[in-house]
């Protein structure tokens, strides 16, 4: 394993040393770190601080294992356990009291009214444009062509996006 210095002092570690490090393949180790811009290189291969990539190369429960106040809620004696889920409720209600939470009906409310109003204007503006800029039938029919398919993007970005956090929903049910 090589491990270069940097002009801030701190090691460079490859995809290779991370995965021997970590005890994981290397293949697991380079998926992880897709996203994360590397720190320099290390042999003409890049590199990146150990600090940048521990959490993702480790996965989320990497952040609580070297806490010493972590302690996982499903490990406690029913009674405290029990004590801790009232307590993490009171705080949810508390939070959204305080409107740190906004209740999802009210997100859908206003991001359907939102996409309402943008497609209310989509609609208009053919007209608009007709009638503020004097344009011709045939630039009229184009912009009308171009509003539906900007209005049949959004949609399937939308649609993609609710499809996303379904999955994300099925996925956090299965693992309760």
């Amino acid at each position: 394993m090589v491990a270069t210095l940097v002009h801030s002092g701190a090691r460079l570690w490859s995809i290779n040393a991370l995965a021997e490090e970590f005890g994981i393949d290397r293949r697991t180790v380079k998926k992880r770190l897709e996203g994360i811009t590397p720190a320099g290189e290390v042999n003409g291969y890049q590199a990146w601080r150990l600090r940048d990539v521990a959490i993702a190369v480790m996965g989320p429960q990497a952040a609580y294992a070297g806490d010493p106040d972590f302690i996982d809620p499903d490990k406690l004696h029913p009674t405290d356990r029990l004590s801790h889920y009232r307590a993490e409720r009171e705080k949810s209600k508390w939070l959204a009291e305080e409107r740190h939470l906004i209740p999802a009906g009210e997100v859908e409310q206003v991001v359907a009214t939102a996409f309402k109003s943008l497609a209310q204007s989509l609609d208009t503006l053919p007209d608009v444009l007709e009638r503020d800029c004097a344009l011709g039938p045939d630039e009229v029919e184009r912009a009308i062509e171009v509003v539906d398919a900007a209005r049949e993007g959004l949609y399937q970005q939308l649609l993609d996006v609710c499809s996303t956090l379904n999955e994300m929903d099925g996925d956090a049910s299965e693992n309760s």
